[in-house]
């Protein structure tokens, strides 16, 4: 049986992979930082290693025929130099030993940084983007936006000699956790629409960045998963990978595109809360950054834009499918409920910061 790395697997995204793989057979082997949580994994190897470490690179690639490349630095306010070794540098030398070892099939799970904001001043307000649709360097928020920028870069030169590399772009990821969590300090960062939600409803939240009309796409976690898995799968073993007939060498792997104030209101509807008012870049935010947000300045200011895309060209391809959010967000609101994310604003101590992310 052939063997599948997944790096980030213990990362919102990435234990919800590995249960998929697990659940349909698959043979699966973790990549884990030395102090990473792996309980609640299914029954699959686990070696220990750092994702800019060389050497744990290719131990963990040692025999494997098929990489789901999912770790990522997610967390804000990290300084330039960790998001280049993990978010991009990291890419660079994980493609290069697949290639020494024929990796047959490699999926680098990218991010919507990779191709930047839509809507004012880049464009029409209800500007959609697609594939094509390009960042612009001097458009940047910060390290972290660059550093995923550079590491789609590493895949399309791979992409361009004919490698069997393939980049996933999700955009904004909400969801259930695959691991118990009772606060929102508990939660994956990868999971941030969740996280944002669950300290609105605790009273943390400082308010709505922007006007609230920006656009954000929200795409239910397990709706990724079927993509990455369609993606990897192609048309079947032994076939060409990517297949030919694909598009492009990276897709969008989006939901619905929901206006900041929709996604509050349909959340309060649920949840029993009110929406949270509006406040400017000064002020009342800027007090609130750091506290129990956890949100960085450049962070206020890419909530602010808008990032609207679609998935057309994923569906045509390999039949992608990103649920609205009418029939991803109750079942969310039960899950957090049923965790006790929803409860009693101050009803909890905060937790202290995590020491690592993964998606």
């Amino acid at each position: 049986m052939s063997l599948t790395l997944v790096t980030g697997g213990t990362g919102f995204l990435g234990r919800h992979l590995v249960a998929a793989l697990s659940a349909r057979g698959d043979a699966v082997r973790v990549l884990a930082r030395p102090g990473s949580d792996v309980t609640g994994l299914p029954a699959v190897e686990v070696v220990r290693g750092d994702i800019t470490s060389r050497d744990d690179l290719a131990r963990a690639l040692a025999g494997v025929s098929r990489v789901f490349h999912a770790a990522a630095e997610t967390r804000d306010g990290q300084p330039a130099a960790v998001y280049k070794a993990v978010n991009s540098d990291a890419v660079e030398t994980l493609l290069g030993l697949a290639h020494d070892l024929g990796v047959e099939r490699v999926v680098h799970t990218s991010s919507y940084f990779a191709i930047g904001r839509t809507g004012e001043p880049r464009s029409a307000p209800d500007q959609v983007a697609d594939e094509y649709w390009t960042h612009d360097p001097g458009d940047m928020h910060d390290a972290h936006e660059e550093s995923k920028y550079d590491a789609e870069h590493a895949v399309n030169q791979r992409v361009s000699v004919s490698e069997p590399v393939l980049a996933l772009i999700p955009t904004m990821m909400y969801g259930p956790e695959a691991r118990p969590v009772s606060r929102p300090e508990e939660l994956a960062h990868g999971n941030r629409i969740v996280r944002l939600l669950a300290e609105h409803a605790r009273g943390r939240y400082p308010g709505v960045p922007g006007t609230g009309r920006q656009l954000w796409n929200l795409v239910h976690v397990q709706d990724v998963v079927a993509g990455h898995l369609a993606a990897m799968d192609g048309e079947g073993p032994g076939t060409r990978w990517p297949p030919p007939r694909w598009g492009h060498w990276h897709y969008i792997l989006g939901g619905e595109n929901v206006s900041v104030d929709e996604l509050f209101a349909r959340f309060g509807r649920l949840a029993g809360v009110r929406p949270p008012g509006k406040v400017g870049p000064g002020g009342l935010f800027s007090k609130l950054l750091g506290g129990g947000s956890g949100r960085s300045r450049e962070r206020y200011a890419m909530d602010s834009h808008s990032w609207a895309y679609t998935s057309a060209m994923a569906a045509k391809d390999f039949h992608f499918r990103g649920r609205p959010l009418e029939e991803g967000l109750p079942s969310t609101v039960d899950w957090m409920r049923s965790s006790g994310l929803l409860g009693a604003p101050g009803s909890e101590r905060a937790a202290p910061p995590s020491k690592g992310s993964t998606r």
